[in-house]
């Protein structure tokens, strides 16, 4: 990936730069990893990039792995409308952060996290 340095107002521009025809889109991006102690983003690098949009059939295992995310996906949104169990998913994220432990990966947003923790907990249980 390059990294770039613009003026404002492109500075602050996120999302989709441009498409063509051939499939493939290229994205910028500069990601929000939470905010400082006064509520600021904390931002990270921009980041600009080129990804080919799949055109054919899915394979077997990537039609599974679909279906597999799309039923997390669903799940989470039961357990975050449980107030009771939001609460229990909420403990969990915060968490991660008072016991990290070196070179695991820390979650930014509960429902980033309650995706992972539910799809980790799926997949072991195929």
């Amino acid at each position: 990936m390059s990294q770039s340095t613009l003026i404002s107002p492109v500075e602050n521009m996120t999302g989709k730069l441009s498409s063509t025809s051939d499939g493939r889109v290229t994205v910028t991006r500069r990601k929000c990893y939470g905010k400082d102690a006064k509520g600021r983003p904390i931002y990270g690098p921009l980041e600009t990039y080129v990804y080919h949009c799949h055109e054919g059939k899915w394979s077997e295992a990537a039609s599974k792995n679909r279906s597999l995310f799309q039923e997390v996906q669903l799940l989470v949104k039961e357990e975050l409308s449980n107030p009771e169990r939001a609460a229990y998913w909420q403990e969990l994220f915060e968490q991660q952060f008072k016991y990290a432990k070196q070179g695991e990966k820390r979650y930014t947003t509960l429902r980033g996290f309650v995706v992972a923790q539910l799809h980790q907990q799926l997949k072991k249980d195929e």
